[in-house]
């Protein structure tokens, strides 16, 4: 096989190797809305004066393979959804009798007002159960469970709380893809809502290093396509003479003349 063969297959293996690297880092990513992207007018479970009412929900079935639960994403209809989750592989325990995996996104009343702040939007109830209706527990992992929830377009610093016991605490949020959109792992079946002016504001430095990563594979792939053209459209070497040993004979320019006989002259 030759260099540059080799020098190219070395390149598609580096760049496949960074883009493997940087799913890795964060495995499963969440919707980018690249352009200008203008969403739907937020839909509200209780609206009032000229507020949209009826938010969608949505519900979507997975059979389990293996004994493990599967990868799924879930989201509400508008645009852009008010409600999604993504899933991963192995994000929940499962029973020997789980079949199947259910999960549901609806809006529902809120059973309990924040401490401080205010509820921004909908209150939505994540529920992931088996075929039976049992609960999921979750597994350890991180990363594996992204909830994003849009809030109306005026709530540009919330944080995503839950609702454990009749009470809302704050869970770690970023924001995500547009200003009122707010993302953060779900810890289980529950409540969810956007609340604002009542907590720690959304991280926005959640996805930093991985920008500064992701920059870095794409130079280094950059430059080993560039070191590959630049190796193949080299001139080609120039021939060294040799030192030393006899030197050629170098062949007389004067012509010989011949007799009629065909034989040379002395």
């Amino acid at each position: 096989m030759s260099k540059g063969r080799l020098a190219g297959i070395a390149a598609v293996v580096t760049g496949l190797a960074l883009a493997f690297l940087v799913q890795v880092s964060v495995p499963v990513g969440v919707p980018l809305y690249d352009g200008v992207l203008v969403p739907d007018a937020y839909r509200y479970l209780q609206p009032t004066g000229n507020q949209l009412g009826n938010p969608p929900s949505a519900v979507k079935t997975v059979d389990i393979a293996g004994g493990t639960s599967p990868a799924f994403i879930i989201a509400t209809t508008e645009n852009v959804p008010q409600a999604q989750l993504v899933v991963q592989i192995d994000a929940f325990q499962v029973s020997t009798r789980a079949s199947q995996v259910t999960a549901s996104i609806t809006a529902v009343p809120p059973a309990a007002q924040p401490a401080e702040g205010s509820i921004a939007g909908n209150v939505y109830r994540f529920a992931i159960n088996d075929q039976s209706g049992t609960p999921l527990p979750v597994k350890q992992c991180v990363n594996c469970r992204t909830m994003v929830l849009r809030a109306p377009p005026e709530a540009t610093e919330g944080s995503i709380g839950v609702l454990r016991n009749g009470t809302w605490s704050i869970i770690t949020t970023f924001h995500a893809g547009i200003a009122s959109m707010y993302q953060a792992d779900l810890g289980g079946s529950g409540d969810y809502a956007v609340i604002t002016g009542g907590g720690a504001p959304p991280e926005d430095g959640g996805g930093v290093d991985l920008l500064l990563f992701g920059a870095l594979a794409l130079a280094l792939f950059f430059a080993a396509v560039a070191g590959l053209f630049w190796y193949r459209r080299r001139p080609p070497p120039v021939p060294v003479a040799r030192l030393g040993g006899r030197p050629e004979r170098v062949p007389s320019k004067r012509r010989s003349s011949k007799r009629s006989g065909g034989r040379s002259d002395e």
